[in-house]
């Protein structure tokens, strides 16, 4: 990351890096080893946000996140403006396939993804979907992505340096994620096992704006015990479904 120049900017890293961390304590060292930044600039923006009840100090001199910092989070999340449209389609999926449904949306910036709202099956075993910046070429919600961009923008994620391998069945090679993408462009959807998170089947489409753009994208996700290779033609089914309906939500004048 380096060092950054604006107190702000400094204090919201650290506040950023702190949610995408795994959960617990960590100290000013240790912070800053992982962002790459200075130690005294790590204490100065951990002490900005301390000031601000953003985060708690332990007797060990130890940083968490705050009570307040999780009310923000809690807080925000029903407000984003894309909840609103994509959650009767993520309601109607989970209802249709019984799993798990959500919907991710596409950062032509960053190209990488991330879930905006997804709706939890009713079976004892769920998946748990933390809110952090996922990759494009792992995952059946990622590769639904990355099948339907242009060649350009596909050439660019999979040339990416140190592409990461979330599991043993990550597929990391461009050759064979090129494959990967014909079926998937064939098909219309992906279908992932493992890819992502070890023991998860996941099936995911693409979802246009009126125009064509590429917003987004709906999946399901099935721990692998419970899948029947039966199910994928029914669940892929609503998913294509579900999606064109998004789209065609957004051509009768939804604006986020």
């Amino acid at each position: 990351m380096g060092e950054l120049r604006r107190p702000f900017s400094k204090a919201i890293a650290v506040l950023r890096w702190l949610v995408d961390a795994s959960h617990g304590s960590y100290g000013v060292r240790e912070i800053s080893a992982a962002m790459n930044a200075p130690v005294t600039t790590t204490h100065r923006a951990l002490n900005a946000l301390l000031q601000e009840g953003l985060v708690v100090k332990n007797d060990s001199n130890r940083y968490t996140l705050s009570l307040e910092a999780y009310r923000l989070g809690l807080a925000l999340a029903p407000k984003s403006p894309w909840r609103e449209v994509c959650m009767p389609f993520v309601r109607r999926a989970s209802r249709e396939t019984g799993e798990t449904a959500a919907f991710s949306i596409f950062d032509p910036v960053r190209l990488q993804r991330f879930t905006a709202a997804r709706m939890e099956s009713d079976h004892a075993v769920t998946i748990v979907d933390r809110g952090y910046w996922k990759p494009l070429h792992a995952g059946a919600s990622g590769l639904a992505l990355l099948s339907f961009l242009d060649e350009a923008t596909q050439a660019e994620v999979l040339g990416m340096p140190n592409i990461s391998r979330e599991t043993t069945q990550t597929i990391i090679d461009p050759i064979e994620l090129r494959k990967k993408m014909e079926a998937v462009r064939a098909k219309g959807y992906a279908v992932t096992r493992g890819q992502l998170i070890a023991g998860v089947v996941g099936i995911g489409a693409p979802v246009f704006h009126p125009d064509g753009r590429l917003l987004g994208s709906m999946y399901v996700s099935i721990p692998e015990q419970r899948f029947a290779e039966r199910r994928e033609d029914p669940i892929a089914a609503s998913l294509l479904a579900c999606c064109s309906a998004f789209t065609n939500q957004l051509a009768r004048g939804w604006t986020g």
